[in-house]
């Protein structure tokens, strides 16, 4: 990455990988091309959460929480031969 000019993240993937990439490279010199990749992903880190922070929120229906919340204990859906 240190030749990019921009780093773009679009998935939770990128992000996690973008996240390790800038812990190895926390310490790097000043000047360096390791610091200016630092910079680069941490940017392209918040920017990744703003926009995930500004997606609408999606409502779920409290019958389907109370679904989700049993666990489907009540329901087996195993096939026997």
């Amino acid at each position: 990455m240190p030749n990019a000019d921009a780093v773009t993240i679009s998935s939770y993937e990128e992000r996690k990988a973008a996240v390790l990439r800038a812990a190895q490279l926390i310490s790097s010199a000043r000047g360096s091309e390791g610091e200016r990749e630092f910079e680069m992903l941490t940017e392209a880190i918040a920017e990744f959460d703003i926009c995930q922070d500004a997606l609408d929120v999606i409502e779920i229906p409290p019958a389907f929480m109370q679904f989700l919340s049993s666990g489907h204990r009540d329901q087996v859906y195993i096939r026997r031969a």
